[in-house]
Order: C-alpha cells, then sequence, then structure tokens
C-alpha cells in the first residue's frame, strides 16, 4: 500500500463523528488483523496473512438480516471485543478489495447533548400494530431515533392500507404487551428520540371516535385502552415497577434500589427538598434531575398505579449525561453513581462553595485529629441529604518502600468497589492442541492472567510432567502491575488431579517442549494471529479460539533453515472454511513447489478422512499457493507451479486447500461424532464434584477483607514520595474511618483492560442481617455502629453486552422482599435475595431501622 493511501485511512481511522456522518460497524478483530497486514499498525509476525473475507454475519441479528434497511447489531455485542466503527468511506475502499459475508451495518452519527455527536449503534425495535385490538395485525421494525413521527405515521398508513384524517390520532403501548395506550405528539419536528417510547412499543394509528367507543365499551372485556396503568384504585406503595424505555433496565433497577432506602425516600415524599434546590450550582443541574427524580418517588409511592414510566427523569438526565441517552445498555452502578452526585449537587446547601486547600499530611497530628479536619474542609463545601445518608469515610496510607516515609489521607466516600478476592487474577484458557502426528485435543489451563504467552505455553507442557513444577521454577512470571499481596492463592496454586494430563485414559507419554510449541489465534477457521511468546494473556479473549501448534523444528532457532506455511481448508463449491488450518514446515531458501506439495501430502492425511488411494479419476483435494504484497494477490494452482521458486522473503505466502465435498461430509460427521462422545462423558462426571468446588465459598467479608489488605503499588502508579521528591514504589493501605447510615458496595463483577473484558460470575455469600465490619473499622468511636441490614440488591443477569439488570429490594410498608424486573413487581423468598447476578449492594446501618 502506498504511503499517501496509509496516512488517508490513519486519519480516517482517527476522525471524531460529526452529525450526519456514515459509518459501518465491522467486526473488530477483522479490522485489527487488516491494520497489522498493511501496516497501520506493528505486528510480532513475521509474515501477516490477508484478513479474507470481511465478516458481518457473526454480527447482525438474524432476525434482521434479510431487509437492508432495518439492519439491527446483535444485542450481546459488545464494543472493542466484536465490533468497532470505521468511516463509510474507508469502507468503500475496503469493498473494492475485500468481499463480505454478510448484510453490511451502516449507521450514521447523531447528536448526543448539545456538543457532541454518537454513532448509533442500535436502532429502536417498534412494533405497527394495526389497531389497539390485541389480535389485530403486527409488524416489527427498527427505526433510527431521529426518524420523524410523521415518517412512522406514513409506515404505519402503507402497512395497513390505512387512509388518516383529522379524526385519526397516533397511540403507542406504555407497556411491551399493549395493555395500556398514551397518545403520541404528532408534532412535525418531532423525532422517536423526543417522544420517549417503552421497549419494543406498539404503535398504532386509529380513528379517537372508534377509540373512545372501544373504551368504553363492553361487548370487547379482554381490551384495555385505558390511557392509565389501572381500573383498580390502590397498590400497596412502592410496589410499582418502571417501564423499559429501550436497553433501561439498568436505570430501572438503580432506581428501584434508591427507592427503598427509607430516609431518601421519606425526604423527598416530604417534597422537604424543594427548599435545598440549588440552581445556581455549576456542579450540579439546576435543578432539573432533582425534581423530576421527586415527581419519579411521588409516583412510585402514591399507592395509585402498579407502574409507570420514568422518561421525564431519562430525559432530563440525558441532557446533563449524554451517556446516558439513547437506547445503548448501561451499567446501574454507573447510573446510580450519577444520579446520587447529581441529586447531593442539586440539593447542596453550600451555596459559594469556599476555596479550601488542603494541607499535606506531615505525620504530626494523630488519626483522629487529621481525619476531623479533613472531614471538616469537605463539609465546608458539601451539605446535602444525600451526604448525610450516604457518604462515609476511609483511611488511606501510603508507605514508600525506598526510605519508609508514610502519609495518609482520609477521603469521602459514597460506594465501595470491592475486588473479588483471588478470583480476578487467575483464568481457564481453553486451549486446543495439535499434535505432529495430526492428533487434536482440547486441554483447559489455569494460569495468572497478567503474565505473557510463554507462561501460558510453559504451564500446558508442565502438565505432561509426572510431577508439576511451579512457574517460579520454570520460566518466571512476567507480569504486569501484579504485587507480591496479589500473589496466586496457595490453594488455588496446588494442582488438581484433573490438571494432572499424564493420568488421562489416553496419555501414550507424550511430552511437549516449549520451544516446539506455536501459539495462534484461530478465527472464521483460518489463522488470525501468531501469539509472540511476549504477548500478554490479558489481550486474549474468553470468545477467542487459542491453538497450540507442536512444529517439527524448534522455534528458538533464529535464522532457521525452515518456515512455517498456514494452510487453510475450505469445501471446493461454496468455499467456506472448515475445520482448524494447520502449519506446513517447508525450506526457507530454495524452496519450490514441489517441495510444498510434499510436505501437504505428508501431513494432509493426518487431518482430513481421505481414502488409502484414489478411487477415482478426480482427485480429493486442490492446492491453491496464494500470494500477497500489499493490496496485490496472485492465485495459483499447487500443481502449476511445482517447479516455480517460491520467495517468502518480501511476499506473504499462504496454502489454501479446496476439498471435495464427499470429503467434507465425512470429516464433519466425524466431528460430530467425536463432540457428542464427548458430551457424553462430560454428562457422566458432571456430577463428581472436584477439590476446587469443594473449597469454601466466597463471603462478602472476604471481599472487604481483600478490598482493606496491603498492596503494592503497580510500576504504573508510582507514589511520590516527599523525602525522596521523585516517584518510588510504595504500599497501600485503606481502612474504614467514618461509617455511612447507608453504605453501597459494588461487587467489581467486571474485568475491563484494553485487550480483555469479562464477568465474573462468583457466587458471593452476602448477609440480609448482621452484616458486621467492626474489624475493618479503625475509628474506635464508629465500630458501635458496624452493623447493617440488607434493605436492596441491584442483579446483572447474562453477558456483558446482552445482560438484563432486576432488583429485589424491601419494601418498608410490608416488610417484604421484592423482584422488581421493569414494569413487573413480584414476591421473592428470602432464601433467593441473594445469587450470582448480585451486582451492587445497599446496606441500612440497624441503628437507623426502627
Amino acid at each position: 500500500m502506498s504511503s499517501h493511501s496509509l496516512e488517508k485511512y490513519k486519519k480516517l481511522l482517527a476522525k471524531e463523528p460529526q452529525v450526519n456522518d456514515k459509518y459501518v460497524i465491522i467486526d473488530v478483530k477483522w479490522l485489527e488483523h487488516w491494520k497489522r497486514y498493511v501496516g497501520i499498525e506493528k505486528s510480532d509476525e513475521e509474515k501477516v496473512t490477508e484478513p479474507g473475507p470481511i465478516e458481518f454475519s457473526k454480527l447482525v441479528d438474524p432476525a434482521t438480516a434479510k431487509n437492508s434497511n432495518e439492519i439491527q447489531l446483535r444485542s450481546d455485542a459488545v464494543e472493542g471485543n466484536d465490533y468497532t466503527f470505521i468511516p463509510y468511506e474507508l469502507y468503500k475502499d475496503l469493498v473494492q478489495t475485500y468481499e463480505q459475508n454478510g448484510p453490511e451495518i451502516i449507521r450514521k452519527a447523531i447528536p448526543q447533548g448539545e456538543y457532541s455527536a454518537v454513532i448509533e449503534t442500535f436502532l429502536v425495535p417498534l412494533r405497527l400494530r394495526e389497531s389497539r385490538s390485541s389480535d389485530a395485525k403486527v409488524k416489527q421494525i427498527y427505526r433510527s431515533r431521529r426518524t420523524k413521527i410523521e415518517e412512522l405515521k406514513k409506515d404505519i398508513c402503507n402497512e395497513f392500507h390505512i387512509t388518516g384524517n383529522s379524526n385519526y390520532s397516533l397511540y403507542a403501548s406504555t407497556d411491551e404487551k399493549g395493555l395500556n395506550w398514551k397518545l403520541i405528539d404528532e408534532r412535525s419536528d418531532l423525532t422517536i428520540d423526543d417522544i420517549i417510547l417503552t421497549r419494543n412499543a406498539f404503535i398504532t394509528y386509529e380513528s379517537r371516535v372508534v377509540s373512545a367507543h372501544n373504551a368504553s365499551s363492553s361487548s370487547s372485556p379482554r381490551i384495555n385502552y385505558t390511557l392509565g396503568s389501572s381500573s383498580r384504585t390502590h397498590f400497596t406503595p412502592g410496589l410499582c415497577g418502571l417501564s423499559n424505555l429501550g436497553n433501561t433496565c439498568f436505570m430501572n433497577s438503580a432506581l428501584q434500589c434508591l427507592s427503598n432506602v427509607p430516609a431518601l425516600t421519606e425526604y423527598f415524599l416530604s417534597d422537604k427538598y424543594k427548599e435545598h434546590i440549588n440552581r445556581d450550582n455549576p456542579l450540579g443541574m439546576k435543578g432539573d434531575v432533582a425534581l423530576a427524580y421527586g415527581e419519579l418517588i411521588h409516583e412510585i409511592w402514591s399507592g395509585k398505579t402498579n407502574y409507570c414510566a420514568p422518561a421525564s427523569l431519562k430525559k432530563n438526565v440525558a441532557r446533563y449525561a449524554p451517556q446516558f441517552s439513547g437506547y445503548a445498555q448501561q451499567d446501574s452502578q454507573e447510573f446510580m453513581s450519577f444520579l446520587l452526585d447529581g441529586l447531593h449537587e442539586d440539593l447542596n446547601h453550600v451555596k459559594q462553595k469556599p476555596y479550601v486547600e488542603k494541607k499535606d499530611d506531615d505525620g504530626k497530628a494523630d488519626d483522629l485529629t487529621l481525619a476531623d479536619e479533613q472531614w471538616d474542609y469537605y463539609r465546608k463545601r458539601n451539605q446535602s441529604k444525600i451526604h448525610d445518608i450516604f457518604h462515609g469515610q476511609i483511611k488511606s496510607i501510603v508507605h514508600c518502600l525506598t526510605c519508609g516515609t508514610a502519609a495518609r489521607t482520609f477521603d469521602p466516600i459514597c460506594f465501595l468497589s470491592l475486588p473479588l478476592p483471588g478470583k480476578g487474577k487467575i483464568r481457564t484458557f481453553k486451549i486446543e492442541f495439535v499434535r505432529l502426528n495430526g492428533q487434536i485435543k482440547t486441554y483447559e489451563i489455569k494460569c495468572d492472567e497478567h503474565g505473557r504467552v510463554r507462561n501460558l505455553v510453559q504451564e500446558f507442557c508442565d502438565r505432561f510432567q509426572q510431577k508439576k513444577k511451579k512457574i517460579s521454577e520454570t520460566v518466571p512470571m512476567e507480569t504486569d502491575n501484579i504485587s507480591k499481596s496479589d500473589e496466586i492463592n496457595q490453594d488455588e496454586e496446588e494442582e488438581d488431579e484433573e490438571e494432572d494430563f499424564t493420568k488421562a485414559s489416553d496419555y501414550d507419554g507424550h511430552q511437549p517442549k516449549p520451544e516446539y510449541i506455536l501459539a495462534a489465534e484461530i478465527y472464521n477457521h483460518r489463522i488470525h494471529l501468531q501469539y509472540p511468546d511476549n504477548n500478554l494473556l490479558t489481550s486474549i479473549l474468553d470468545r477467542d479460539q487459542v491453538v497450540f501448534y507442536e512444529v517439527p523444528d524448534s522455534l528458538k532457532i533464529a535464522d532457521s533453515e525452515k518456515i512455517l506455511m498456514p494452510c487453510t481448508f475450505r469445501d471446493e463449491y461454496y468455499h467456506n472454511n472448515f475445520g482448524l488450518p494447520i502449519y506446513l514446515s517447508v525450506p526457507r531458501h530454495n524452496c519450490k513447489g514441489r517441495d510444498i506439495q510434499e510436505a501437504l501430502q505428508k501431513r494432509i492425511g493426518d487431518f482430513l478422512p481421505l481414502p488409502s488411494t484414489e478411487s477415482s479419476d478426480k482427485p480429493f483435494y486442490n492446492a491453491v499457493l496464494i500470494t500477497s504484497q500489499g493490496y496485490g494477490q496472485s492465485n495459483k494452482l499447487l500443481k502449476a507451479c511445482l517447479d516455480d521458486h517460491i520467495d517468502f522473503s518480501r511476499k506473504s505466502t499462504s496454502l489454501v486447500v479446496d476439498v471435495t465435498s464427499s470429503i467434507v461430509e465425512k470429516y464433519k460427521k466425524q466431528e460430530d461424532e467425536k463432540r457428542s462422545e464427548k458430551d457424553h462423558t462430560s454428562s457422566i462426571t458432571s456430577g463428581i464434584q472436584t477439590r476446587s468446588q469443594q473449597k469454601r465459598s466466597t463471603t462478602l467479608l472476604d471481599c472487604f477483607k481483600y478490598f482493606t489488605k496491603k498492596e503494592v503499588l503497580s510500576d504504573d502508579d508510582l507514589w511520590k514520595c516527599p523525602k525522596c521528591n521523585t516517584l518510588k514504589k510504595a504500599t497501600k493501605k485503606i481502612d474504614l474511618w467514618l461509617l455511612p447510615k447507608v453504605l453501597i458496595v459494588q461487587l467489581k463483577r467486571f474485568n475491563y483492560t484494553r485487550y480483555f473484558r469479562d464477568k465474573i460470575d462468583l457466587l458471593i455469600e452476602c448477609p440480609l442481617q448482621n452484616l458486621d465490619l467492626s474489624q475493618f473499622v479503625i475509628n474506635p468511636n464508629e465500630k458501635a455502629k458496624a452493623k447493617y441490614n440488607l434493605i436492596a440488591v441491584s442483579n446483572h443477569m447474562g453477558g456483558l453486552g446482552g445482560g438484563h439488570y432486576t432488583a429485589h429490594a424491601k419494601n418498608s410498608n410490608d416488610n417484604k422482599w421484592h423482584t422488581f424486573d421493569d414494569s413487573y413487581v413480584s414476591d421473592v423468598n428470602d432464601d433467593n435475595v441473594i445469587g450470582k447476578a448480585a451486582y451492587v449492594l445497599i446496606y441500612q446501618q440497624q441503628e437507623q431501622q426502627s
């Protein structure tokens, strides 16, 4: 590729989106591969293979694949993990060179707040309905948030052949079942985004006269045309669901948790908050969010409705926090944190915040004096009901590891984010091992996720030794930002029986060696990436297919006479890839096509079920030699260039083998049989508990112990020691000092790095009563207040992208636990309040409860 084109594409990729700019949602793995291939990003690979067709089929929601104007992204797709965006201008150039699999996903940038733009990832799902009758015809559609209401009206009229007139109006359901309805404002300048609709709402266009008749008619008792929630006059206050306005379950979960904090709700129901609204606070939201929240709390606790739509609050929040606008899934803890911070600033009694210079710790004052002094600094700028209920104080002390100098700070907190002990460090990697003899077997290897690929390879090879070696005895574990206090727990380090591969029934004594293992990532049955030894394990995602290839020559030889050529299999008719690709060992210098053919013939029988002799005139496979340089590519039948010299020095060379349908079918049948046999074996052994499964369960107190444990700060977080007057390695210790009346705890279930995103589905045992934190409180005056009872839980079910939020909360009127799942409220047994989905916990001090 020319340097001019390279610079052009770099600029396009770095471009900030502007309103109405066109973008294409593209597979992030494919784009990473392409950038390495053309040189936009550096690669440790000797030769980067061509990335192949642009893959859309795995990103598209299958239900929308046939309608090019309404292609929807898969709901569980995660940005950065599964997809990213490229400008349409770049995409137009790419499709000149590369084929595409599946329909392209085109989006526009739309306004986000007043000053920025965001690419609209997900379209709004809506259902057009011929009338409000429950048995009327329905059509599912997907539209941009910027779609005009006028266009929706035309869509309905065209779909159901309706001729509108002045007596007709648009109606939208306020629930997902289409039982309750509201009129839609039909002003021509309004868009879907302006009117805020329930998730997957029904939209109909109907005569107002017919509607009024139907609403009062007794001939259709099963149709409820009420524009409110229900005909009942009284419900238990607080047991009110919240309509999903389009992926707003995260918001509903957070709101239900806060709604069931008695002190906060009593404050808003009394309307005292109106006296405290601070419209001039530059850090606040002019009181808009506080007023909207107050109105919502009044509706939830009125006892007049069993569900309502938090549309006004969402709209006001989106004005000040554009990240919560639109229909993308967000985090309930982040929303809760933003809302509490916003309410605090909107209701802050301090109208003019004084400038307060915080003094450094000189070591002269005792803890009580210094803590009081720093709390007083904070109180001079922050006084609100939110502060009174939710804010506490923690002590942090840092020690320089060079000179021993210590410094203390006493910081205010509203949330405690607790790591899950020992679970964020050890990962289980699924490895497919391809032996030289063609045998392929899947293994699971536990390894510190902050290590390198060389450590994973060593761990793998160690499992084939009669006695397992520790990592420290083989390859030193090279980890980034790991402290001694974060080392693997001893019980985690112990070898489980299942990890000793020599005890497998089919073990034949083979012992692989690290220098003969090539680690690669496979994507769409092709070599996507060869992992260099120093590749961080955090860059390997859980969904990545990792394959260890055993090779005939040591990879440690600097200038080997052999080179490894990737070989991909595909069916000859559809040209669809199948099976695992393999590597062929061929001469690096003076290689001819004949050498490649011999290497292929030697190995192909180990991977494909070929007959021992050619039983037909037609060959069972044909090999195609692919050489590429930049955008130029040539494909030649291998048998047509047996005497040609193959130059590996300046070109990327690979082999594609087109296999006849009969062999492909036989191969796939064998793979299905292997899979069935494996599933059967798994079902037999599934009832057997391993030693690791029998270990003591993890409790919330374990998380607090881990949170308050002394740690060594990482190399990226060095401390400027006042005595050494330079950045130094240091230790840090956190303790609780002042306890809030209501303690909000986030369990850090999500791991995010540049490359790695994961959710930890681990059951943390959390007490509903008598959580005693006194052992973590070092302020003697606070220990008596250290007992808490649970009052609410925000739950997250599912994966990163396609998850769903609900809430469990204890109602202060009936003193029972209930589940809030968007607009639906149900009872929940005490034993089921805490599960693997528990994400944010709200505890109330016992002395605050009557």
